[in-house]
């Protein structure tokens, strides 16, 4: 098990294999569903003119395609599961931004906001279904069909956790006495799963034997959690330039985010203060600043960005503790870092 180079020269060659092979199981059909689908992706604009948006940093597909190659196999035969693991991802998308009522992702308008709710669903269960489509495709790769099965049950076993992890933090927002072994709960389920899983999927089309296997799943579990608790920082204190959404939509929709949750557990004024404000509900034209000043004075970012690190190493562990060589384990740092020491 070993790698040449470092992941940064080769995640790009991931990519554009992931977004082909997206394109190919998307189609270009004019029909009005498909090209919603990629005007999600970021491929058209809302006219259906050839667009190149942001459509995320594919994260997840490359961990599909970085453990494939670290336990030897070939991306290129690993690249059906990779693009099913994006378009599963973006599917979860479509369905948050209308749960959320989110406008705007990536900078763009969400497909919601002039399809309508209903037809936005329907695009994000078309792509679910793309996706779990595209699995087969490792079949038509060569890949062996009990390998293929693995990896179907890992994405799906995957999505349940995350529509479980979904339904967690939707029932937080009409609560404001979230415990982190909560929340921790949720983030297992909404982000975590969706990084663990690719990370397994990859070792499991390669062959790798199930030590390894789980070795992947866990770090790519434990850099999930780190993954959300980056996430919810950056939702209060980000630069909405960087991140494509409006600074403080978590604080304005009361939602019980690691940093909010810790706040509100010190103690002390900024934090009765805090919870004052979330007894209310928001206000047209609220200012976030007070409140996310409030959530930093009680030290509840400096902790959640000490949890996210926490993770962080966790996951480094996972992989030394399942015998996975040095030079696979720098190719992984590399992608933890890019997890979790994002622009704040």
């Amino acid at each position: 098990m070993t790698i040449d180079g470092t992941l940064a020269g080769r995640a790009e060659r991931y990519r554009a294999l992931v977004r082909d092979e997206m394109r190919a199981v998307v189609g270009e059909s004019s029909d009005g569903l498909y090209a919603w689908m990629r005007y999600h992706l970021g491929w058209e604009d809302i006219e259906g003119r050839p667009e190149q948006a942001s459509g995320g940093k594919l994260m997840r597909p490359v961990a599909v395609l970085l453990a494939a190659e670290a336990c030897g196999g070939r991306a290129e035969q690993a690249v059906a599961a990779a693009a099913a693991v994006e378009l599963v991802h973006n599917f979860s998308l479509l369905h948050d931004d209308v749960e959320d009522r989110s406008d705007f992702r990536r900078g763009r308008a969400n497909l919601w906001t002039f399809a309508g709710v209903a037809q936005a669903i329907n695009t994000g269960d078309g792509m679910f279904t793309v996706a779990r489509l595209a699995t087969y495709r490792l079949l038509d790769a060569g890949i062996p069909a009990e390998r293929a099965v693995l990896a179907m049950r890992e994405l799906d076993e995957a999505c349940l956790r995350l529509v479980e992890g979904q339904y967690l933090d939707i029932s937080f927002e009409t609560r404001i006495d979230v415990t982190q072994d909560e929340y921790w709960q949720m983030a297992a389920g909404k982000t975590a799963a969706m990084f663990a899983a690719p990370f397994a999927m990859g070792a499991m089309i390669a062959g790798a034997e199930p030590r390894v296997v789980n070795a992947f799943r866990e770090f790519g579990r434990h850099i999930g959690l780190a993954f959300q608790a980056v996430d919810d920082i950056l939702g209060i204190w980000g630069d909405s330039a960087v991140t494509g959404k409006p600074v403080g939509d978590d604080l304005l929709s009361r939602k019980m985010t690691c940093p909010v949750i810790a706040a509100l557990d010190a103690g002390g004024d900024a934090s009765m203060l805090l919870r004052r404000a979330y007894e209310q509900p928001s206000r047209t034209g609220e200012d976030v600043a007070p409140l996310a000043a409030l959530v930093a004075e009680t030290g509840a970012r400096a902790l959640t960005q000490t949890m996210a690190e926490r993770e962080e190493a966790a996951a480094l562990q996972a992989l030394h503790d399942g015998g996975v060589t040095s030079d696979v384990i720098a190719w992984c740092t590399e992608f933890a870092h890019a997890a979790v020491v994002r622009v704040t």
